[in-house]
């Protein structure tokens, strides 16, 4: 009942902290809400190209009516018209391109070469002549089953590997609660210097409570507060801006791991550098380096080696693309891999803190003079 007490206490103390409310909700909700619609036209590599509708000025024929109907089938329509009509049309500027097929020859007009459509068509054009020419190959070489020209639809453009990628608000919606549960590591350590800054830590030393349940108490605390924070950002940005977590459930017990090495990081900066103060400035350059090469501000060129290595090396960087690859891919590999990591150096760093932490019981880190 005593812990139950304690850890209240301790909970009640984030949770009120202005802090809290601005750094750990508000900053990452406004942040992924900038960042997100700054970068809206630049990220996202999985979509489906328009149907595109062009003109298309032909002496009618078998070939005329091949080439209209298979266009078709790659989401191009080519509207049969006349060449007076497309004349007029140029002439009143409402005209950016059209096709002509006369004597077997085939021609785009445009005005814009480099446009969506043009690019388009050209590449169906090119695809079509090829085949037509195997088709008459074939005939002369009397292989009939492969007269008919075969085309498949090719007007649907993803990623690389045709996997599916997080557009913009996505890629922050998880890099964005990444380095908030970073800057946990900052209330872990708020929590450890609760007791010297209230200066409570000796009438606590002095009660029958023990010292290293206040230890656990407080790092226990440190974490499930965490979590909650993640929860609430998780279920903001879901509802609110529309990013898929999949399944938010498994996202959360993903968290896990990573929550206990920010709170194992915090407690152990504290215990090292006996100051509160020393300990959050090297938190927050920590912070920035792993967010940072993590990739968590934005992705780095793939052909950068310095910048593979350095995400590779980053906490952030595992756990980032753990969650990509769960969400995006379905695949859970990846963030085992990486919450293994964390859990491992987490406990490491946990155990020199509470080691540390032993010794110096009753020094001014305990109590408060």
């Amino acid at each position: 009942m005593r812990t139950l007490r304690f850890l209240k206490k301790e909970a009640l103390h984030l949770i009120k902290a202005p802090e809290t409310i601005l750094l750990m909700l508000l900053f990452p909700v406004i942040l992924t809400w900038v960042l997100g619609t700054a970068f809206s036209s630049s990220k996202g590599h999985v979509f489906d190209l328009p149907e595109v509708k062009m003109p298309i000025v032909s002496e009618g024929g078998m070939l005329s009516d091949v080439f209209i109907a298979n266009g078709k089938e790659g989401g191009i329509t080519f509207e049969k018209t006349d060449q007076e009509e497309v004349d007029r049309r140029v002439a009143a500027g409402s005209l950016k391109h059209y096709v002509e097929l006369k004597d077997r020859e085939l021609i785009l007009h445009s005005d814009d070469k480099g446009s969506l459509e043009a690019m388009l068509v050209r590449m169906y054009a090119t695809t079509f002549i090829k085949q037509a020419n195997l088709s008459a190959l074939a005939v002369q070489e009397g292989k009939l089953d492969q007269v008919a020209p075969q085309f498949k639809s090719f007007a649907e453009v993803e990623g690389i590997d045709g996997l599916n990628e997080p557009d913009s608000f996505g890629f922050y919606g998880v890099t964005m609660l990444t380095m908030i549960i970073m800057y946990g590591s900052i209330q872990a350590m708020s929590l450890l210097d609760l007791e010297k800054s209230g200066k409570t830590a000796l009438r606590l030393k002095g009660s029958p409570y023990p010292m290293n349940r206040v230890f656990f108490a407080k790092t226990v605390t440190a974490s499930a507060i965490i979590l909650l924070q993640s929860l609430v950002l998780i279920l903001i940005n879901h509802f609110v801006y529309g990013i898929d977590y999949r399944n938010i459930g498994m996202v959360m017990l993903m968290l896990i791991p990573m929550a206990v090495f920010v709170t194992s990081l915090g407690v152990a900066a504290y215990q090292v550098f006996r100051s509160a103060a020393a300990a959050s400035t090297f938190l927050n350059l920590l912070t920035f380096a792993f967010v940072f090469t993590g990739q968590g501000y934005s992705k780095f060129p793939s052909d950068n080696a310095t910048f593979n290595t350095l995400f590779r090396l980053s906490p952030i960087g595992w756990i980032n693309k753990g969650l990509f690859t769960y969400i995006y891919q379905g695949e859970t590999g990846a963030v085992l891999s990486a919450g293994l990591r964390l859990l491992g150096l987490g406990l490491v760093m946990l155990l020199i803190a509470y080691v540390l932490y032993r010794r110096e019981e009753g020094s001014d880190l305990v109590a408060a003079h």
